[in-house]
């Protein structure tokens, strides 16, 4: 007999149905004493608010929240009008316990931007109340240093781990925690403070160098752009859903570059979006340039690789010096060159031509999007030795993902 509150067949085959379709669906979630008592409750014509009530009815459910989710690759993206603090961990022991390992639950905010649970402030209500929703990256002037910190926080938790020390990670795991819950609160200073400690310890303990104080221009600049994608993303909410559908996309990639720090992809991708928004309903709103939106990307990846090209040099290796003269382009020359011919003749293209150029450019992109993610020379790039940022799968996929969807409605 199928369990009330998550039907594992029922669920499962929803979820394959939504990566298939591309399309939103509501769904509820009931948050449990144990994680393998959740529930999930999804539905092609239900409203969430519907299944939220079927779901409060449920045995062992205390609380509940609903809203609409939507699968991408393997990501169930999860976003719900409240978000409920917990319901990341309890499904992704939830599907596992069900043989639904493939699938991995994320939350994500009104604009597409991941929200990290443990930012989400404790909520004792047992009404079946859940708190508002906490962006991942805030809107507000503060929206760069938060950013600055959460990226601090994540440097130091992967330090911890490369102590290879576990008495010692045992002892500094809990100011991580209390460094993520002092950033969910608000108190930048005091997270700050905590994080200084930190890092000071580390670099005693294991010659970890300290993480370079953020940029102010850069930090005021993806405070400015957080704050007019939040206004466009207002404007959204006013349009018809067969108007707003790809905007919101191209929405979401803009949050994802902003949280990524692809800055001027994210600008790039807000100017569009913006001469979208402005456009008349009558006239045909005009498209991003997939170009620009990839250009912008390499751009911004090359920076990073560049400076690890400088770090590779300056060892006076032979085989150092080889691959520093290759750089990015040397691992990626077949995907790039097949790209850029797809991105020439889609641009070039009208009519009818424009539209088969747009089929071999998303099979191009799907294709890039697979090497990004198996190939192991990139995750050596960005996980190199010389402690050198050089980002590259985050703003090549969104980028990627940008393009497609203007591809599809070509």
């Amino acid at each position: 007999m199928p369990d009330q509150a998550f039907d594992a067949d029922a669920v499962l085959k929803l979820l394959k149905k939504a990566k298939a379709s591309g399309k939103e669906l509501p769904f509820a979630f009931g948050l449990a004493g144990k994680p393998e008592d959740c529930g999930l409750m999804i539905d092609l014509r239900k409203p969430g608010k519907v299944l939220r009530g079927d779901m409060k009815k449920a045995p062992g459910i205390k609380k509940s929240c609903f809203g609409t989710l939507r699968v991408e690759e393997n990501e169930v993206l999860l976003q719900p009008e409240k978000p409920l603090k917990g319901i990341v961990k309890q499904l992704k022991k939830k599907f596992m316990k069900e043989g639904m390992v493939k699938f991995k639950p994320v939350l994500v905010g009104p604009d597409g931007s991941i929200i990290d649970e443990d930012s989400l402030p404790d909520d004792d209500d047992t009404a079946g109340t859940s708190p508002e929703p906490r962006p991942a990256e805030d809107s507000t002037p503060d929206a760069g240093a938060a950013a600055a910190l959460k990226s601090r926080i994540a440097a130091a938790a992967e330090a911890v781990k490369a102590l290879g020390k576990p008495d010692l990670a045992g002892k500094l795991a809990p100011e991580i925690k209390a460094s993520v819950k002092l950033l969910g609160q608000g108190d930048h200073d005091a997270c700050a403070a905590r994080l200084d400690r930190l890092e000071a310890a580390l670099a005693k303990l294991g010659g970890q160098p300290k993480p370079a104080p953020a940029d102010p221009a850069q930090s005021e600049q993806a405070a400015k752009l957080g704050k007019l994608l939040t206004a466009q993303a207002a404007k959204l909410k006013s349009l018809p859903p067969e108007q707003a559908a790809p905007l919101a996309e191209q929405a979401r990639a803009i949050a994802a570059n902003l949280k990524s720090g692809a800055l001027p992809a994210a600008a790039d991708g807000l100017k569009a979006l913006i001469k979208a928004l402005d456009t008349p309903a009558g006239d045909t709103a005009p498209q991003a340039d997939v170009m620009e939106i990839w250009q912008a990307a390499k751009e911004d990846v090359d920076r990073g690789v560049s400076s690890l090209q400088d770090a590779l040099k300056s060892h006076n290796h032979p085989v150092l010096a080889q691959i520093a003269d290759a750089g990015l382009a040397g691992v990626t020359d077949g995907n790039q060159t097949a790209l850029m011919k797809a991105l020439f003749e889609m641009k070039s293209a009208a009519g009818d031509a424009r539209k088969k150029a747009a089929q071999a450019l998303l099979a191009q992109i799907a294709a890039y999007l697979k090497f990004l993610k198996d190939d192991p020379v990139i995750g050596m790039v960005e996980d190199n030795p010389f402690g050198v940022k050089a980002p590259v799968k985050t703003p090549l996929t969104n980028a990627l993902r940008q393009m497609a969807e203007i591809a599809k409605a070509a």
